[in-house]
């Protein structure tokens, strides 16, 4: 926290994470109160995974090309220009839509723009506690957050909840505009498909990377999107409401906060081995869902995913910023995020037909099976267990070290 320009990228991203809570809950009770149902909010979040979709390879490609802090501002500053448009009054079902679909656009390239500015202002050593200190304040935007944007919009009107999601953008802009960043030195430029073919080139000629992308990828589809489907009625069916479903989610994001602490001290020696063992825990959800024996046990199950996956990303982020050539970095990162933001609504969608296919204990044995064996089938690629790849020097750290002293942690 010494360091200034951490201090500013950490309290924008930390902004932003509050208007990134607030703005769904906001956007689906305005579409309540216009008349929607259930399946008018489901068609209205859609917009959100097309826009990663269609625009996460984009959004890296100029995260590399131009300054990261360039792209963060340009993208809040649009994100707030698309939030205004909710201050002037009821909005269609269909407007609502076209604003989630902005806002997730602009997300695309602010988020890959923010992993790899991360990289730039920190030195090797205080990389683990600022991913750490990322992952601390997303899991507090997630307990927090709903939460607070349900209560300004009932207690007030969506407009209300507008104006919050629009203060707190503008705000993370405001604080990136005195940021100093590492100037990056780009390779010359190429066309678009050379330069995201390029991104692709790094992911491909490190196997632990490309197995780590297509395992989360995997576990999203048949173990996380399972769990979120099925869970609210499981929570309905033996428990007799709504009480365990929204428990255990908050219980989730408590894990992970609490992994996010531990990650701020610990380095293991083998930092891909913990990581893998950490996300292969969120097979204790279906776990949970198949046996039910209490709300407790629910309650721990999920407290112990939550846990794993924040050991998982903070070592994951970490170890790409030390892997991968700092001009290159947003590129891997969005394709991170784009395969599992296909995946995703991918397994959400087929969960209800093969529930009704093959039944639910059928599905959630399957999905607890996936949850642990594919993350720990990649134990088996090169270079894994310790997230290294014997590739020549790290660009990554040689191009933090040369960056004039003044921009260091002080």
């Amino acid at each position: 926290m010494r360091n200034r320009e951490f201090r500013l990228l950490w309290l924008s991203f930390t902004m932003s994470v509050a208007a990134d809570q607030i703005f769904p809950v906001t956007v689906t009770i305005a579409a309540l109160n216009a008349g929607g149902d259930a399946s008018t909010v489901g068609a209205i979040f859609t917009g959100r995974w097309i826009a990663l979709i269609v625009f996460a390879l984009i959004g890296g490609l100029w995260a590399d090309r131009l300054p990261r802090r360039t792209v963060m501002i340009a993208s809040l500053a649009f994100q707030c220009c698309v939030v205004a448009i909710g201050l002037c009054g009821s909005a269609p079902a269909w407007l609502l839509a076209l604003l989630v679909f902005l806002v997730g656009t602009a997300e695309a390239f602010h988020r890959p723009a923010y992993q790899a500015c991360l990289s730039s202002v920190l030195t090797p050593a205080q990389r683990p506690a600022g991913a750490a200190l990322g992952a601390v304040s997303w899991r507090l935007g997630a307990i927090a957050g709903p939460g607070l944007g349900a209560y300004v919009v009932t207690a007030w009107s969506p407009r209300i909840g507008f104006l919050a999601v629009l203060a707190a953008y503008l705000l993370g802009l405001v604080l990136l505009l005195p940021l100093r960043e590492p100037a990056i030195t780009p390779a010359p430029r190429t066309s678009a498909v050379r330069e995201i073919a390029d991104g692709l080139s790094e992911v491909s000629r490190r196997p632990w990377v490309a197995g780590g992308i297509v395992a989360v990828a995997l576990q999203q589809m048949l173990t996380v999107a399972p769990a979120l489907v099925l869970l609210p009625l499981v929570s309905r069916d033996v428990f007799g409401g709504d009480a365990v479903y929204g428990t255990a989610l908050a219980v989730l994001s408590v894990g992970g906060l609490a992994g996010g602490v531990i990650s701020m001290r610990w380095k293991p020696e083998l930092p891909g081995l913990a990581a893998v063992i950490g996300i292969a825990l969120y097979g204790t959800v279906p776990l949970a869902l198949i046996w039910p024996v209490s709300s407790g046990f629910v309650y721990a199950c999920y407290v112990v995913a939550g846990l794993g996956l924040e050991i998982f990303a903070v070592q994951w982020v970490v170890n790409l910023q030390r892997e991968i050539p700092p001009d290159r970095l947003a590129r891997v990162t969005s394709v991170d995020w784009l395969a599992s933001s296909i995946m995703t609504p991918l397994g959400l969608s087929l969960t209800g037909p093969v529930t009704e296919a093959i039944g639910r204990s059928p599905l959630l044995v399957t999905s607890m099976i996936a949850g642990f064996a594919v993350p720990l089938a990649t134990l088996f690629l090169r270079g894994m267990p310790r997230f290294h790849s014997d590739l020549g020097p790290l660009a990554g750290d040689h191009a933090r070290e040369a960056a004039p002293a003044s921009l260091r942690a002080r």
